[in-house]
């Protein structure tokens, strides 16, 4: 995808509390270092973090182990104007970046950096992890971050002589380097001869012959200009705290309460001349059904391994079911929009959100069986197999991918010394529009014991700004207005 410019980044941003004693203007150059040194175990502790790609326009790329890398062109500091709104530049440095290029794949570069966003003497910083989504998952990032978390609150103020780095050259370990292996390699991905014949008929099949109403006929796929929309909105602790109990009592998760809230969205947004039924996307990240790696390992469990183990689970809202919700809505919902949750839609909210945790957990018990990513080793030419699908009907209103939640606290509990301590008191997920994906993507973050951000994308070609932010005013109106009523 990245190749043919139907994807161009991901980011994970993080906003870290500095201790006390490095917060000051003089103590800047401190600061620097033992951000840096912190970064420098971390990239000694993910050989994800150590590798470029070479052979990158062949049918098959492959990971080059590097000898070296410059972190001058990895990290990045910017110093924000006392007067400037820091907010505001997060998120505008965030959506440039996801549209951002990495350098020329050719160069053999590891496709990731990040960029520390700072106004002089705040207690906090802003910092932002942007990669290639072959380079590792947005589960990856999260471990990233937080390994960076526990590691520079391992430094104990002291310096730390690192005979690996040389300035900003950071050599790197000569000896072979072991990878956490692909899901592909290390688990079985057997394929029922239906399920490989379903796939292979909607592959070949004429478009003209596919009359699936479920599929997103009601926004085409567009590949130019390339531009993402980026949107995020935060839910605090409060309140957060409050739709967590919710989800309990009921039987789902924040994942299945995004997908269907999304779902009372575009049914009230689209009409039914426009849209009789829908498909949704969720991301399930394997890392559970992994085997313990070896034990030289240097990133430890199969939890923490920086790669790509994620998967997708498709949902079906029949006609049935849609027609249902439309019939809750007033007459004029989609022309007036903001409307609240009846005590109706409520229940039917929560009877999809449970059934779509019900999914999630069948696939998941269910391991990788029949699972899309099985049917890859029949996938010859990757590039063609791309040009293909964005030819094709959009097969996905949306997408769920929730990362889950972040470790904040450094590996520490209690309140005593947290003054002088790292910790991460929040975080936003956000990807770059991917072209032949779901017309609009949610990336749910939160930290633990904190606030949880809701982002979205989508492809500024293919959907109209006012609707994308109209769905996503609907998410923000009824996250708040369920804590408001729990």
């Amino acid at each position: 995808m990245y190749l043919l410019d139907q994807y161009r980044g991901t980011c994970l941003s993080c906003r870290y509390t500095i201790p006390t004693h490095l917060a000051p203007a003089d103590s800047r150059a401190r600061l620097q270092e033992a951000f840096k040194g912190a970064l420098v175990d971390t990239i000694m502790r993910h050989p994800a973090l150590q590798v470029g790609m070479e052979d990158v326009n062949a049918k098959v790329p492959s990971w080059i182990q590097l000898q070296s890398l410059d972190l001058a062109q990895h990290i990045t500091w910017v110093s924000i104007d006392a007067h400037d709104d820091f907010e505001q530049t997060v998120q505008q440095t965030i959506c440039t970046q996801l549209d951002d290029r990495f350098p020329d794949p050719e160069i053999k570069l590891p496709n990731w950096k990040v960029t520390i966003l700072r106004q002089e003497d705040d207690p906090a910083m802003e910092v932002l992890l942007t990669w290639n989504h072959p380079q590792f998952d947005g589960a990856g990032a999260r471990v990233i971050h937080e390994d960076l978390l526990r590691l520079l609150n391992a430094q104990d103020g002291a310096p730390v002589e690192r005979t690996s780095l040389d300035g900003d050259i950071l050599t790197l370990p000569s000896t072979p380097l072991l990878l956490p292996a692909p899901l592909e390699v290390v688990k079985s991905m057997p394929v029922d001869i239906k399920f490989l014949a379903k796939a292979f008929w909607e592959d070949i099949q004429p478009q003209f012959l596919n009359r699936d109403i479920s599929l997103a006929t009601w926004c085409p796929i567009r590949s130019t200009p390339y531009k993402t929309q980026y949107r995020a909105f935060f839910v605090d602790r409060t309140a957060l705290g409050a739709i967590l109990a919710l989800c309990r009592q009921h039987k789902t998760t924040i994942t299945g309460l995004i997908n269907g809230l999304a779902l009372i969205a575009f049914s009230s947004r689209l009409d039914s001349n426009v849209a009789q039924a829908f498909q949704s996307s969720t991301c399930i990240d394997h890392r559970r059904n992994m085997p313990p790696p070896p034990p030289e390992a240097s990133w430890g469990t199969s939890d923490r391994a920086v790669g790509n183990y994620v998967t997708q689970l498709p949902h079906v809202y029949d006609t049935n079911l849609v027609a249902l919700i439309r019939s809750m809505l007033p007459a004029d919902a989609a022309s007036t929009g903001g409307l609240d949750l009846s005590a109706d839609l409520q229940r039917e909210l929560w009877a999809v959100s449970a059934q779509n945790r019900l999914e999630i957990v069948q696939k998941l018990e269910d391991g990788l069986r029949n699972d899309i990513v099985g049917l890859f080793k029949y996938v010859g030419d990757w590039k063609q197999t791309m040009r293909g699908m964005a030819k094709k009907k959009r097969q996905f209103t949306w997408l769920v991918t929730n990362i889950g939640v972040l470790d904040g606290g450094g590996g520490k509990s209690g309140d005593a010394d947290r003054s002088q301590r790292w910790s991460i008191e929040r975080a936003q997920f956000g990807l770059s529009a991917e072209i032949p994906a779901a017309a609009i993507e949610f990336a749910p973050v939160s930290v633990a014991g904190g606030a949880m951000c809701v982002g979205a994308q989508w492809p500024d070609c293919a959907v109209d700004v006012t609707f994308g932010d109209a769905i996503m005013a609907d998410l923000e109106r009824w996250l708040g207005q369920l804590a408001r009523e729990a």
